[in-house]
């Protein structure tokens, strides 16, 4: 059957629940780091999986707010003269 032009035939057939995040290790060389979600629990794992740590959902919303208020410390910093 022909789709009509524009539109994909490829679905994802499942929501995304892993991302795959640049970032350095302790040596500061390039790695990569992932973020994984299942069964309701949130899941961060450091380059070469040396760290992780695994939030469950009633620490999600609190981890989510001292990250934003990390990021706008870090957006502060860069705006000082």
């Amino acid at each position: 059957m022909a789709s009509s032009a524009g539109e994909s035939r490829v679905r994802e057939s499942e929501p995304k629940r892993e991302w795959l995040l640049r970032c350095r290790d302790a040596h500061g060389e390039l790695a990569v780091c992932s973020i994984g979600v299942g069964a309701g629990e949130l899941e961060v794992c450091g380059p070469d999986d040396t760290e992780l740590f695994r939030l469950h959902p009633w620490e999600v919303a609190a981890f989510r707010r001292a990250f934003d208020e990390a990021i706008t410390q870090v957006e502060a910093d860069l705006a000082a003269p």
